[in-house]
C-alpha cells in the first residue's frame, strides 16, 4: 500500500468515527435536554398548582422560590395590618391622613374574601349576588354616607401583600380609592387558598 492510498483511508476511517461520535453525542445531547426540559417542565407545574414555586423576575431571569403555602390564622392577620400600614403609608407620601382600623370592616372585608375563596370567583359582586353596600347592611353597618371596595388577588409571588398594594397604586380607580380624603375608616380582609392564592378585600368608609 502506498503513502498515498494509506493517507486516503487513515483520512476517510477518521472521518467516519469522528460523524458516528457526532452523531451520537448530539444524540445523547438531544434526548437529555429534551428529558430535562419535560421533567423541568413537569416538576415546576406540579409545584406551582400545589403552590410550592412562585416565580418573579429579577434582571431578566425568572427565579423559583420555595415557601410555606397556607400561612396560619394569625399570619394572615399579621398580614391584614401590614397590608394596612402600606396603605397608610401611600396615603402619608400623599399629605393626606392616615386610616383608622375598624374592626367591623375588617369583618366585612374578611367575608369577601373568603367567598371568593370558598365559591371561587373574583368580583366586586358576592356569590349571592351582594355587592359592599348589601353585605355592610346584612351585618348591621348602617351608619354611614358613602363606601369604597378595592378588591385584589395574586399568586406566586415572593411578597404578596407588597405586590397587591403595589398593583392598586397602579390602577387609577383603586389608587384614587386609596387616596380618597373622605375616608376616615378602613380595614382589610385577606383569605388564601390551598394552594397559595391571596384574595384582598379593602373597605373605606365615611360615617353619618
Amino acid at each position: 500500500m502506498n503513502l498515498t492510498s494509506f493517507i486516503s483511508k487513515f483520512i476517510t476511517i477518521s472521518a467516519a468515527i469522528l460523524f458516528v461520535f457526532t452523531v451520537n453525542h448530539f444524540s445523547q445531547t438531544a434526548q437529555a435536554e429534551k428529558t430535562g426540559s419535560v421533567a423541568a417542565f413537569v416538576t415546576d407545574k406540579d409545584a406551582e398548582d400545589a403552590g410550592l414555586v412562585r416565580k418573579r423576575s429579577v434582571q431578566s431571569e425568572t427565579v423559583k422560590i420555595v415557601y410555606p403555602v397556607k400561612p396560619t390564622a394569625v399570619e394572615v392577620l399579621d398580614y391584614e395590618k401590614l397590608a394596612f400600614s402600606l396603605i397608610n403609608q401611600k396615603r402619608a407620601e400623599n399629605n393626606l391622613p392616615p386610616l383608622a382600623w375598624s374592626d367591623e370592616l375588617a369583618r366585612l372585608a374578611r367575608l369577601h374574601s373568603e367567598n371568593m375563596v370558598k365559591f371561587n370567583f373574583f368580583s366586586h359582586k358576592g356569590a349571592d349576588g351582594k355587592m359592599v353596600d348589601d353585605r355592610a347592611d346584612s351585618l348591621g353597618i348602617t351608619r354611614w354616607t358613602a363606601m369604597g371596595e378595592n378588591i385584589a388577588y395574586n399568586r406566586g409571588y415572593k411578597n404578596p401583600i407588597e405586590t397587591a398594594v403595589e398593583k392598586w397604586m397602579l390602577s387609577p380607580l383603586h389608587r384614587q380609592n386609596i387616596l380618597d380624603g373622605r375616608w376616615k375608616d378602613a380595614a382589610l380582609g385577606i383569605a388564601v387558598t390551598n394552594d397559595g392564592t391571596y384574595y384582598f378585600t379593602q373597605v373605606f368608609i365615611k360615617r353619618k
